[in-house]
């Protein structure tokens, strides 16, 4: 009993922590918010928030491990299935929470989420629509790869960064409609 309510105030004061966060960042840049700075706005101490973090940067990539989790979730249970089911799934996980969106464009200084996403899908899974190319072109077939998905995800990021205008059944058929088939194989590369 003792272990399951610490368990439920860690997670409390994790989310705390991750929401002042979220809130500081619409007013300031994340280099420039300080520890002291987030655990005021937690309403936590300092060596609560050292507890559970080093510094804001953690607090920042554990969000998008989060968010990047969920939608490695999607890509999974999309192996095999089509393109438009792939990205209305997505995009409707997307709108759901404004914050994911803004999560996925932010820069943790390894890149952004949806540069994370693009790189995941480009190095671990292979798109059988490549079969068209020939052996001698592998290297063609890569930077096919690269300009197909990471051309949706600027889409993508495109949609996000408009504020969400288009419904995600919508932006689901002009995503499709950009690949070469209506089908989108995401198979593991091995």
């Amino acid at each position: 009993m003792t272990e399951e309510k610490e368990d439920r105030r860690v997670r409390r004061t994790k989310k705390m922590i991750e929401e002042a966060l979220l809130r500081l960042m619409k007013r300031e840049h994340l280099q420039k918010i300080t520890v002291s700075e987030l655990a005021r706005e937690a309403d936590i101490t300092r060596s609560t928030f050292y507890q559970y973090y080093s510094d804001p940067l953690q607090v920042l990539q554990r969000l998008q491990q989060s968010v990047i989790g969920r939608i490695q979730e999607i890509i999974d249970t999309t192996a095999g299935g089509d393109s438009y089911g792939f990205f209305l799934t997505l995009l409707e996980y997307m709108a759901s929470d404004d914050s994911k969106a803004e999560l996925l464009m932010l820069d943790n200084g390894s890149g952004t989420g949806l540069d994370f996403i693009g790189n995941s899908i480009h190095n671990n899974y292979m798109l059988r629509w490549g079969q068209d190319f020939s052996e001698d072109k592998t290297r063609q077939y890569e930077y096919y790869r690269y300009y197909i998905v990471f051309g949706c995800i600027a889409v993508v990021r495109s949609w996000l960064e408009g504020g969400k205008k288009e419904p995600p059944e919508q932006m689901a058929r002009i995503l499709s409609s950009l690949l070469p088939r209506e089908k989108m194989y995401l198979k593991p590369d091995r």
